[in-house]
This record gives structure tokens, C-alpha cells and sequence, in this order.
């Protein structure tokens, strides 16, 4: 697994970080073991930026979390073939493993299941959540330092959270479980997809938890926003496309909008200048939000005509004029793969 960084204005690459995966780690679907290297590896070759859908979008905050904050130690979820039993490590740049997890008690019982392992950015633990045979989920984190004893941080029925995944938010930090989720800059608030409610933005609570139904505090995006969230502009906007793809307003086809959540009533329609005009023109081009600049001003998105894929800049304002990105590092650095953060 590499990492590069490349300067956003020449486009030359600054710096290059790689993880060597170990033979026991989860990387593939059909270990049906969830860990967020299983979707950074997901159709991350080349040629994948020119199919019919186009790279994916910006990451979502646990893909990033599987890195410590400088990029010096990878998380990973490790699997015993024979046992199908899973635990948690990392590795760091020199390709040395460190396993946190235990192993496997002899008493009888449940098939230790421990995955979709992220970092606290301070590089202090690693967490983790666990699902039993009940669907009951507990999120939990072990230290890098000392036995790597298990610390419990929340437990909850697991129920309708399938492709769930765990993000980590505020300071103290907190994890939360749910599906699709992007914290907020100040880590109050988080986008997730709750099933029954679709999309909405939840308060993070003061402890861990569960993004469900009836779990935490939470405003349902109404469906007239017909927004699909990139991320988060400020502490209280969010970046959306279109929800299914292709809006139903003529003037937002294919275009990008923001959303002022602090704006959200609990009704079903959206209120009154809480949504923002479209930001660049509507054309039959699909678009994608690649990334955004961390004082949420700017964006890069690619946009595929056809075949062709293109990358282009923009302010992050309605009536801005997109500019394509020419350098020739462009390509390399946006068509493959994720981009992790917009420094």
C-alpha cells in the first residue's frame, strides 16, 4: 500500500509513504471481514478513472483514519485462516507488524471478531468494533503501548447496519458506527446514511455510538435537498451532489450545492435558505468530488465525458467558474485511488 503526496499547485510529488500488507491481513472482500484497506484496495488500479462511472468520490473520514496523523503507521485487521478469527495490528513504513490483539481463548465460545480497525490520529490506539453472533456490536480500542489491554467504549444492536464502518470524531475522541460517515471539522456533528431515515446529520454524542435509528440525535436531509454528502465545508455546511445520481432540477444537473445543516427543523421539506445555488454549470459531463481543501474554499472534482476524464478546480461558491488542471502529474495523482486529505 502506498501512500504519495503531491503539491495541489505543480502537481510534482512530494513525498511517498509505502506499507508492506502482511500475508494475514484483510485486503479482500471475500474474507467478508470489514476493514476500511479492503475499500482503499477495492478497484483501485489503473484504468479504473475511465470507466463508465469515473473515480470514486472524496474518502470518507474512516478511510483516512487507517492512517495515524503523519502517515508513519497503517492499521490493519488480521484473519487465522483455519480459525476465521480476526484481532487487530499495525504496520509501519519498515514493514514491521505489531499484532495488539491476543490470542485466541480456549474456553468455548464465539470466534473472536475483531475488525474495521482506524487509528487515533495521535497514534496512541488503535480502534475497533465487534460483532457476536447476536448482531450485537461493541466498539472498543486497544493501546499501541503496554498489553494492548481492550478498552470498552459502547456497545448496541447491530441490526440493518450491513457495509457499516467505524469513524472516529472530536477530542476526547469518540467512535461512532454507521454507514457513509463524514465528521464535521470540530467533530460535533457527522453525515451518515441511517436505514429508514436515508441520509442525515447527527450531533456526535458526548460517548460511542451507534449511528441507527433511535441511537443518536438526528436531523433526516430532506428529500427536496436531493443531497448526497461530499464532506463537510465548515462546521456547520455540507458539499452535496446529487442524491441518485442525476438531479431532477434542470439548473443542479450534474452540478455540486451546499447544505447549512444549523438550518435543519425536523421537517420534511427543506427550509427556507438553507440550500445553496448551484456552484458550477449544469452540463451532461458526470462529476465527482475528489477532495476539498481543509478551509473548505476549494474543491478538485473529475468529470468524465465519455471516455475522457478530466480534472478541474473550483471555488466552492455558487456561480464559480471551474478550471481544468493541466499539469501532467494531475492524471496520476487523481485517477487511481483515494485522496486522503487536502493538506
Amino acid at each position: 500500500m502506498t501512500v504519495t503526496g503531491w503539491d495541489p499547485t505543480t502537481w510534482k510529488r512530494t513525498v511517498s509513504r509505502t506499507f508492506t500488507v502482511p500475508a494475514e491481513a484483510v485486503v479482500a472482500e471475500a474474507d467478508d471481514v470489514a476493514s476500511p484497506l479492503v475499500e482503499l484496495c477495492a478497484d483501485n488500479f489503473p484504468g479504473v478513472g475511465t470507466s463508465e462511472d469515473g473515480p470514486r468520490a472524496v474518502a470518507a473520514t474512516r478511510l483516512r483514519q487507517l492512517f495515524d496523523k503523519d502517515f508513519s503507521r497503517m492499521a490493519v485487521v488480521l484473519i487465522d485462516r483455519e480459525t476465521e478469527a480476526t484481532g487487530v495490528g499495525y504496520v509501519d513504513t519498515n514493514g514491521k507488524l505489531t499484532k495488539l490483539s491476543g490470542e485466541q481463548s480456549e474456553d468455548f465460545g464465539d470466534t473472536p471478531k475483531e475488525e474495521n480497525a482506524v487509528f487515533a490520529q495521535d497514534g496512541s490506539a488503535v480502534w475497533f468494533t465487534e460483532t457476536d453472533s447476536s448482531d450485537h456490536v461493541r466498539i472498543a480500542s486497544r493501546s499501541v503501548a503496554g498489553d494492548h489491554a481492550v478498552t470498552e467504549r459502547a456497545a448496541g444492536d447491530g441490526d440493518y447496519m450491513d457495509e457499516a464502518g467505524l469513524a472516529l470524531a472530536g477530542d476526547p475522541v469518540r467512535g461512532v458506527f454507521g454507514k457513509e460517515v463524514r465528521i464535521s471539522p470540530d467533530g460535533r456533528k457527522a453525515t451518515a446514511f441511517i436505514t429508514w431515515k436515508g441520509y442525515n446529520v447527527a450531533d456526535v454524542p458526548q460517548r460511542s455510538a451507534l449511528l441507527k435509528v433511535g441511537g443518536v440525535k438526528a436531523a433526516r436531509i430532506p428529500f427536496d435537498a436531493d443531497c448526497r454528502p461530499y464532506g463537510w465545508v465548515d462546521d456547520r455546511t455540507v458539499l452535496c451532489g446529487p442524491r441518485l445520481g442525476e438531479a431532477e432540477d434542470p439548473k443542479r444537473k450534474n452540478s455540486f450545492w451546499t447544505l447549512d445543516t444549523s438550518r435543519l427543523d425536523g421537517t420534511a421539506d427543506t427550509p427556507k435558505g438553507a440550500l445553496g445555488d448551484p456552484i458550477i454549470p449544469a452540463t451532461d459531463r458526470k462529476n465527482t468530488v475528489r477532495a476539498m481543501s481543509r478551509n473548505g474554499k476549494q474543491m478538485i472534482f473529475a468529470s468524465l465525458q465519455g471516455t475522457r476524464l478530466e480534472f478541474f478546480v473550483s471555488a466552492i461558491a455558487p456561480g464559480a467558474t471551474p478550471k481544468r488542471i493541466t499539469a501532467g502529474g494531475a492524471d496520476k495523482a487523481l485517477s487511481v485511488g483515494d485522496v486522503l486529505e487536502w493538506r
